[in-house]
């Protein structure tokens, strides 16, 4: 329906790795110079000159005349002096923001930096594996879908054969004989099985070949075709695929699609079934409307006589149609739309699909038919690992029934179990038919993959903060260093505040996760000393880690900063998140 195909497919979906991403956030990585300055990213020079000067007052070595202290100082005061040289320079702080501090030094990194060659050898070992098996899929491209329908509707709505009684006399007529739940699941029978294989090479730069087989049995009777197509790009605007079949029914097919423009393209559809009958025309042409949907036309010109040939085109059942479709994306959902007029059929049509978080989705999808009525589709699908997903879909119609389908993909292999549970549209079934797959889908998340998830999470930040354990060291000696170089000017400015009749005194300070005092500091001192005029001030947008004084003491929890403070001798309280601003005092804040 969607020429843009928004829909969620195997061949599209984004499978990065949770865990991968995971590995990235939390790998070390180099001071933020505005959290070092404690200063927000859209913050003057003048904002940059004072935040400097005040970190100069107890960081600069010459502030100091004990020589361990002054060691210490000289440490953390080469950061603050490089945050302020970067931030100072209207060009460097161009190419700070947009490229980070790689882009100062002009040098990139190929990858990870490992500790040992030990380590740096798994890890090239992991992705040769990881590129051979990406060469070996992209040589073969084999795709492979099986279908077996099932119908069980006599489960649902069993026939009884009525019992009649002998001819003349009194004859006993004996009682059915009780049936159990699984004598009616023993009705199930095979409606169809259908099943589909193809693979594709590279013939040359521009140029693949692919050959498949289908294969469809019915009643007990069946049928199969092989088929080979040819995909050549003629040049960055056009394309095109020739297919034929190889067997009876044989059918050849010439499709192609040309870009107008990065905002429009027209496709085209040729299909010949047999020298005795006209071909088959199909024309689709399309444009982006907005930033995120796109409009399309399709006309069909269905099976049609020419001056004799062709027959008698009252008797073809192919007839020609229209269609006007709509189809788009945005963070949340895809969603698409269709109205097709035609002489055997027309029919309006909607369908959104919403995103799920762990790359899983909803999807309802509405048709009204002058063929099949009303017919409504809600499905859900869930990623299983990385390269496998699990589908739940109901179809109810009046004239489709009520339908429930299974579907299982991995790397290109699909596996669908269709099951009709009635052939006409059953109020109840219906409504069983939604609950108990999405109760199903509910506790396969809550049961079973959400906690493998928790686990695998859970393993993967225990193995990073071993292999990171001595940067976590360093940053945590750093940050004590400079607490103790604090402790003098936050005791002199706890005792102003103490004496002012509007001072903001801070009692307790604590970062970290808040729930486990073994995963949690204190920072009364450096939140002390970060007290200017009876105001305290943080700038969000950055972990409150680079601030000068804090580490991190639990890498990959979540982390929020606790602050209890007396102002005007009355006890206030706020808890912030590790990225959000703070503000202090406020009254909101009173406990």
């Amino acid at each position: 329906m969607d020429p843009y195909n928004f829909q969620d497919s195997e061949d599209i979906i984004n499978n990065e790795d949770e865990l991968k991403k995971l590995e990235a956030e939390l790998a070390p990585s180099s001071a933020d110079y505005y959290g070092v300055l404690n200063i927000s990213r859209k913050a003057t020079d003048e904002e940059i000159k004072e935040a400097y000067k005040k970190l100069c007052r107890f960081f600069h070595p010459d502030k100091h005349t004990d020589q361990e202290k002054k060691r210490k100082a000289e440490s953390r005061f080469q950061v603050i002096q490089t945050a302020y040289e970067v931030l100072s320079d209207p060009k460097a702080r161009i190419i700070y923001d947009t490229y980070g501090e790689e882009g100062l030094n002009a040098s990139w990194e190929v990858g990870p930096r490992y500790k040992t060659t030990e380590e740096l050898r798994e890890e090239y070992e992991k992705q040769a594996k990881r590129k051979r098996e990406q060469e070996l899929e992209n040589l073969i491209r084999s795709r492979s879908e099986y279908q077996l329908t099932l119908d069980a509707t006599q489960v649902f709505d069993p026939y009884e054969p009525p019992a009649f009684a002998g001819f003349g006399g009194n004859t006993v007529v004996k009682p059915r004989k009780r049936r159990m739940p699984w004598d009616r699941i023993a009705k199930t029978q095979v409606q169809q099985l259908f099943m589909r294989h193809s693979f594709q090479t590279q013939l040359g730069p521009q140029t693949h070949a692919v050959l498949g087989g289908t294969m469809l049995s019915r009643s007990g009777m069946g049928g199969g075709n092989l088929m080979g197509t040819i995909r050549h790009t003629l040049s960055p605007q056009l394309s095109g695929e020739l297919t034929t079949t190889l067997l009876k029914p044989r059918i050849c097919s010439l499709k192609t699609y040309y870009s107008l423009s990065s905002d429009s393209f027209v496709n085209t559809t040729v299909q010949l079934n047999s020298i005795y009958d006209p071909p088959i025309l199909s024309v689709t042409t399309g444009r982006r409307l907005y930033s995120n949907t796109s409009g399309y036309m399709t006309y069909r010109t269905g099976e049609y006589s020419i001056f004799g040939w062709g027959g008698d085109s009252s008797r073809k059942m192919d007839k020609s149609s229209v269609s006007l479709g709509m189809a788009g994306g945005n963070k949340t959902g895809n969603y698409s739309g269709e109205i097709q007029t035609g002489i055997m059929d027309s029919h309006i049509a909607g369908e959104y699909r919403y995103k799920l978080p762990h790359q899983g989705s909803l999807q309802l999808t509405c048709l009204l038919s002058t063929q099949g009525g009303v017919a409504v589709t809600v499905g859900s699908d869930h990623k299983l690992t990385t390269h496998s997903r699990i589908g739940l879909t109901l179809e109810c119609g009046l004239a489709a029934g009520v339908i429930v389908k299974f579907k299982f993909t991995r790397l290109g292999q699909k596996v669908t179990l269709p099951i009709i549970l009635s052939s006409e549209f059953d109020l109840t079934l219906a409504f069983l038919g939604t609950l108990i797959p999405a109760s199903a889908a509910i506790a396969l998340e809550q049961l079973i993959l959400k906690p493998r998830r928790q686990q695998k999470i859970q393993e993967k930040i225990e193995q990073l903060r071993e292999e990171h354990k001595e940067y976590l060291e360093n940053r945590k000696r750093e940050a004590l260093d400079a607490q103790s170089l604090m402790e003098d000017i936050a005791k002199r400015k706890k005792s102003q505040e103490e004496k002012k009749t509007n001072g903001l005194v801070i009692i307790k300070a604590v970062y970290g996760n808040l729930e486990n005092d073994n995963e949690a500091i204190d920072v009364t001192v450096v939140i002390q000393t970060l007290v200017n005029e009876s105001r305290l001030t943080i700038p969000g947008g950055h972990s409150k880690t680079n601030i000068l004084g804090f580490y991190d003491p639990c890498l990959g929890e979540k982390k929020k900063l606790l602050v209890e403070y007396r102002y005007r001798h009355r006890l206030h309280q706020v808890i912030v998140e590790d990225k959000s601003p703070l503000l202090c005092p406020v009254e909101a804040h009173l406990v």
